[in-house]
């Protein structure tokens, strides 16, 4: 099990989400979508972000 990591993120969900809409490459999407997994609580570990992704943490 992984530690739990803390991050503090400025945008809102609403704007992550807005942000999220209008991202054209796929790198971009990918941190827009972690950024708005950990705001919106879905996520507490790092682990978790790189099983959703399919990628080594």
């Amino acid at each position: 099990m992984s530690r739990p990591f803390e991050i503090e993120i400025a945008e809102s969900e609403e704007e992550l989400t807005k942000r999220l809409q209008t991202a054209n490459l796929g790198n971009q999407k990918e941190k827009l979508i972690m950024l708005w997994w950990i705001k919106s609580g879905q996520v507490k570990e790092q682990q978790e972000i790189g099983k959703r992704l399919g990628r080594d943490t």
